[in-house]
């Protein structure tokens, strides 16, 4: 019995260790970047960003004196995709200081993402969602990734995706299941935020996707929990 306990204990202390030396080897702050569309924005049915999940980071960190740079610059509504990675091609300065992308993302130490609901919602309502979209899709992701992985270290966190009036059930699926692929090929933490939708006191109304600060702050806590 002591046995047990003592190997619990030492692989608590191993857990320990490796967040310390994770976050405080290289830097004793942490350097948060956001990438994405509305949904890492916080958009809201107004036309108006509210309080992200990533702003909810920015606070948890803040509060624990350990960040060192939060930027959110590339994380906006509409932002699609391919639009990101033409950007981190092009290497564009970043909107909140003179650095450029490359730059940015180098510096970071934790990359959260959250791409794709609205664009593949926005083709969901015309119908033009089909298994060749998402095929290609699911590649621009993988390259994303791989671009990402060249450039910086950093911890990634990726966003799943969830079931709306328009994007169903089955693409969530097919999307999920592949993006959670790709997040074990390159070493990131995927998080599942499909079960988020069931609940309605996520949402400011029944007609829109955008979550409220409810559901933003639960995905901010299932980030920490990953993380820690």
């Amino acid at each position: 019995m002591r046995r047990k306990y003592k190997l619990i204990l030492i692989i608590l202390v191993s857990a320990i260790i490796t967040y310390f030396i994770y976050f405080s080897s290289r830097d004793t702050k942490i350097n948060l970047i956001a990438l994405g569309d509305g949904i890492a924005s916080g958009e809201t049915p107004y036309n108006i960003d509210g309080v992200s999940y990533n702003d909810y980071l920015q606070e948890y960190f803040e509060n624990k004196r350990l960040l060192k740079l939060y930027n959110d610059s590339y994380a906006y509504k509409n932002y699609q995709i391919d639009d990101l990675l033409e950007d981190l091609k092009s290497n564009i300065t970043s909107k909140n200081d003179n650095l450029n992308m490359q730059q940015l993302i180098h510096k970071a130490n934790l990359i959260t993402i959250s791409i794709g609901e609205e664009e593949l919602t926005k083709l969901a309502i015309t119908n033009d969602l089909n298994k060749d979209y998402l095929k290609d899709y699911i590649k621009e992701y993988d390259h994303l990734l791989y671009m990402l992985k060249d450039i910086t270290e950093a911890k990634i966190v990726i966003i799943g995706y969830y079931e709306n009036m328009y994007l169903d059930k089955s693409n969530v699926i097919i999307l999920n299941s592949e993006i959670s692929n790709l997040a074990i090929k390159y070493d990131a933490t995927f998080i599942n935020i499909s079960d988020l939708m069931l609940n309605k006191d996520y949402y400011l109304n029944d007609k829109t996707f955008y979550f409220n600060y409810k559901g933003h702050k639960e995905i901010a806590e299932m980030i920490i929990h990953s993380l820690f």
